[in-house]
């Protein structure tokens, strides 16, 4: 490294240092230098199980761990436990006692479209008569249905003997909700 007395050493290694004194004797000493560079796992434990806001998953619960101390980047900083209410890409950082960091990622999405509710009408009229005592129908567009107006809760088939405004709430995978109406008269 040259005949300077002070060196600075930037790469690992064993370095040897030969010291002359002024009568031409001379003197040897060692140091071993290592390095430790290993960036620390940064690691993110989704609580939620889910990745996905839904308008029933309406938060997603994240927790850092890895290293000595942890910030996210998201939205501004902070460390601990994050609650995740909006999508978009959620990094952590991971800081090593090294004075190293490592980064992890995990990216929230959106599902809150509304399912597309409908009412098939299986009787092809919606007029109840002394000849058609019975109005059928079928709610479409979701997983699971609820009517109201003295409809019958939680199938997506009914019959109508009575006129009446009846109304179903569709209900699709995401959770999301949308309504659908039919209007039963009657001639008799």
């Amino acid at each position: 490294l040259g005949t300077n007395a002070e060196a600075s050493i930037t790469a690992p290694g064993t370095y040897t240092v030969t010291v002359t004194a002024d009568n031409g004797c001379t003197d040897q000493e060692s140091t071993v230098i290592t390095q430790d560079i290993t960036p620390p796992t940064a690691v993110i434990t989704n609580n939620s199980g889910t990745t996905v806001l839904t308008c029933t998953q309406l938060s997603i619960l994240l927790t850092p761990s890895g290293g000595v101390s942890q910030q996210w980047t998201v939205g501004g900083s902070g460390s601990g436990s994050l609650v995740v209410v909006n999508p978009g890409l959620v990094t952590l950082t991971a800081y090593g006692a090294n004075g190293c960091t490592g980064t992890a990622s995990v990216t929230i999405t959106q599902d809150i479209t509304p399912p597309t509710a409908g009412i098939t009408n299986n009787s092809g009229t919606t007029l109840l008569t002394c000849i058609q005592t019975s109005i059928s129908v079928t709610a479409t567009g979701g997983v699971s249905y609820s009517w109201d107006g003295g409809a019958t809760p939680g199938t997506d088939n009914n019959s109508f003997t009575a006129p009446g405004t009846y109304t179903v709430t569709v209900t699709g995978a995401n959770g999301c909700t949308a309504q659908e109406s039919i209007i039963i008269t009657q001639n008799i």
